[in-house]
């Protein structure tokens, strides 16, 4: 697989721009000086095109937005190069890059044409965007950056309500209200996740079960798997390589793996001495980490003939909350009610040492790493989610405080890195944006009636779903152009929804409710769109995909590197 270098490379030469003289030409008394030249003033402008294209490499999008303002030649470059396409994928880390390129080379050429037909009806274009499947990095990504931008136009989104999995309880005229309600909470979904290749649902129980899918040719889910167990289930996710799946209850997780005849069967049992707070995968889907209120972190890694075996148990004073890990490198994030967070890296020989300690003044209960490694948010009981930037010495140092009024449930980087999104219990979402200067300020805050139990953002970075306490809905809001934030669309449900994230490619929303339903939701452009707006994606669309030339073509290769 191959990506595009978020490291811009060494200090190429750049072609010198002619310098003006700073000294006045002439005769005055008896000495020899240089009138100014007012014509010639450097410029960007001026500069050649190649030279334009590498500078662009070193910017911003932001930066490179603003460039587009600035006159006609400089937007023509930008439009020629692909720049704006460009900066925008290099926004990811490399590891994230290869997840939404495989989103896109397992598309066929009708799955990539529905792909864009769900926010434009131009037939020209969808030809123009489908004609060629996405095989290399410099396609997926003009494709992925299009699809974005045409999103970004929509004020509100249609829901298409592409599969719903029924509850699994059915009442009849002779059960008892007692029997009812019962049965009405026992089929209850207490989480639904894709895995990331799309084939498989993974959902956790109120019946103590997890339930393994796996989705036909005509688009149904099959049962493939009933993983049982005593107690409730803690979490339940796939592995970003879609190959694995671990289940926690009570003190024990149970790694399953994926066979070859699309079967699922049991590989290891994790045993803790006291209940499993929750399990994370690593990037690259070689370790596990699980946390647990016994004061101690394990980590499981998977052997070259397929087994997981322990290979770190990472002891604290008191119960650890939760871990992550890093998309860049093997480092681990733990927060503990100790009121510390460590941060530990596997080492050469596969053990896990620590490297770095950040205290609090309350019990931490959730740590989380930005993609790029840079940064790390606590959140904590005193009701506070803090954001530690990395020195170049490697110190942590506190860097902005987001103040909450109650409880944090999450809090969680978008996969760019550009924004943080808190949820809390005192029925609000927050969304930061990392300033110019390192900084984070508010971008927006959104009210809601009861507490927000999550918010978790799209692989795009542009949009946030969130689910309320008791609330039947689950809320999208987006990402414009201006960059401020606007609610865009609703996900109902019957009862309560107890989880909502975004599939792959960030085209769906799966949510999952205590009605004993999960819905996979498709997101639409709003058929109200008028025709200018429809006219704007035609443009925006051409100009990043559709006009590009095979010397632009050549040019993005030459920023291209093998994994």
């Amino acid at each position: 697989m191959h990506r595009i270098d978020n490291n811009p490379g060494p200090e190429l030469p750049i072609p010198q721009v002619q310098a003006l003289s700073l000294t006045p030409t002439g005769n005055h008394a008896g000495r020899f000086i240089t009138e100014p030249d007012q014509e010639k003033k450097p410029s960007l402008q001026h500069l050649a095109s190649e030279t334009l294209s590498f500078i662009f490499r070193h910017l911003k999008l932001r930066d490179i937005r603003s460039l587009q303002k600035v006159c006609t030649r400089l937007r023509d470059v930008i439009k020629e190069d692909n720049a704006l396409a460009k900066a925008w994928f290099r926004q990811f880390s490399s590891e994230h890059q290869s997840r939404l390129l495989m989103t896109l080379t397992r598309k066929d050429k009708h799955q990539l044409r529905a792909w864009f037909e769900s926010f434009t009806n131009d037939q020209v274009l969808l030809g123009s965007l489908t004609d060629r499947q996405p095989t290399s990095v410099y396609l997926a990504s003009l494709l992925f950056f299009t699809r974005v931008e045409m999103m970004s136009q929509c004020k509100t989104f249609e829901l298409v309500t592409k599969s719903t999995i029924d509850k699994t309880y059915n009442p009849n005229s002779a059960t008892s209200e007692v029997d009812r309600l019962r049965m009405v909470h026992l089929s209850g979904v207490d989480s639904a996740a894709l895995s990331a290749d799309g084939r498989y649902l993974l959902t956790a129980n109120n019946d103590c079960s997890a339930k393994i899918y796996g989705c036909m040719a005509d688009g149904t889910w099959e049962i493939k798997t009933i993983i049982r167990h005593y107690g409730d289930t803690r979490s339940a996710i796939f592995s970003p390589d879609s190959r694995h799946a671990v289940i926690t209850s009570d003190a024990k997780a149970m790694i399953y793996d994926l066979g070859c005849n699309e079967s699922w069967e049991q590989n290891t049992i994790i045993l803790h001495g006291r209940d499993i707070k929750s399990a994370i995968f690593s990037s690259d889907s070689r370790h596990v980490a699980t946390v647990s209120i016994d004061d101690t972190t394990q980590i499981h890694s998977q052997k070259d003939h397929g087994s997981w075996e322990l290979t770190a148990t990472l002891p604290r004073r008191n119960a650890v909350l939760s871990a992550t890990f890093t998309l860049v490198g093997c480092h681990l994030v733990t927060a503990c009610r100790d009121k510390t967070v460590k941060i530990y890296s596997q080492k050469g020989d596969g053990s896990w040492e620590q490297k770095d300690i950040i205290s609090h003044d309350s019990v931490v209960e959730l740590a989380t790493f930005s993609a790029d490694g840079c940064y790390v948010i606590i959140a904590s009981t005193d009701c506070k989610a803090k954001i530690y930037g990395k020195k170049c010495d490697g110190s942590w140092v506190e860097n902005t405080v987001i103040q909450h009024g109650n409880h944090l449930n999450s809090a969680t980087f978008s996969p760019d890195a550009r924004h943080v999104v808190t949820a809390s219990s005192d029925r609000t979402v927050k969304i930061y944006g990392r300033k110019t200067n390192d900084f984070w300020e508010e971008k927006a805050t959104f009210s809601y009636s009861g507490s927000v139990l999550s918010a978790t953002f799209s692989p795009d970075g542009c949009h946030v779903v969130t689910t309320i306490f008791f609330s039947k809905t689950a809320k999208i809001i987006g990402e414009q152009d201006d960059g401020s934030w606007l609610e865009k669309a609703n996900i109902a449900h019957d009862d309560w929804i107890s989880s909502a994230t975004f599939n792959a490619d960030g085209s769906q929303v799966i949510t999952s409710s205590q009605d004993g339903i999960v819905k996979i939701t498709e997101l639409r452009r709003n058929h109200l769109l008028s025709a200018v707006a429809e006219q704007h994606l035609h443009v925006c669309a051409e100009r990043h995909f559709v006009s590009c030339t095979d010397q632009t073509v050549l040019n993005f290769h030459s920023e291209i590197v093998s994994d």
